[in-house]
């Protein structure tokens, strides 16, 4: 037990120490050569094996390292860590490329459907959502405790964008809820939003959610009716 305990301590040592969006750029290297090796093994699959290696790779480190995100831990790294929003467009519009193109080719590179490469574009099109509703989260979290001091004023929770219910300074947690309920229900739930930049952010958000699961729901349907139609041929 005491071993388990200190392996853990060293691990979320490692994650605490990390440089600014080691996160991302580990999942970004993880995806390349996952992608390279894909070409060369199995080029058929590279596209949703890179896809899938970066999104899972992003999103484990992240919610391992969520747990560290105190609310003093945000406050003092907020400025340093956050990924420009020029970086969070571009990522998240190779995130929807890398889905559709590899969900596309599983569906129609051919007349009857590859299972492997159904399966791979599927996960990549799910996985790329956790993806994105990841890196909101982190976003938001930044930019709230950016905020204050952007501002030029005062210590008062709300000078963040976002009143979060209860007494307790929002954590890593606090806005991973926030971000996955926007993501599943497109709406903020108990979340008050109370700047015009955050209501801006958040508009994006919501249209992108509303668009991504729709999509999400027309290739689903389409991968039935491919499956099924494999099936019956």
């Amino acid at each position: 037990m005491s071993d388990k305990y200190k392996y853990r301590h060293r691990f979320l040592t490692i994650l605490r120490l990390m440089p600014r969006n080691a996160t991302l750029y580990a999942g970004l290297g993880v995806g390349v050569v996952a992608f390279f090796c894909g070409v060369w093994v199995v080029p058929q699959y590279a596209i949703g094996i890179g896809a899938n290696a970066f999104f899972i790779v992003f999103c484990a480190l992240s919610w391992l390292k969520t747990p560290l995100l105190t609310a003093d831990y945000l406050k003092k790294n907020a400025r340093k860590e956050d990924t420009p929003a020029l970086g969070i467009i571009l990522i998240v519009a190779f995130v929807v490329s890398a889905s559709i193109i590899s969900l596309t080719l599983a569906l129609f590179s051919g007349t009857k459907p590859d299972p492997f490469q159904v399966i791979s574009g599927v996960t990549s099109v799910l996985t790329g959502w956790f993806t994105v509703q990841t890196l909101g989260a982190l976003h938001y979290a930044y930019e709230y405790y950016q905020a204050p001091d952007e501002q030029g004023g005062g210590d008062s929770e709300v000078e963040g964008g976002l009143d979060f219910p209860g007494d307790e300074p929002p954590n890593g947690v606090a806005f991973m809820y926030f971000s996955f309920t926007i993501g599943t229900s497109v709406a903020t739930s108990d979340t008050r939003l109370q700047s015009n930049t955050m209501r801006r952010r958040v508009m994006v958000h919501l249209v992108f959610s509303h668009l991504y699961n729709t999509f999400l729901l027309a290739f689903a349907v389409n991968v039935l009716m491919s499956l099924g139609g494999g099936g019956g041929g």
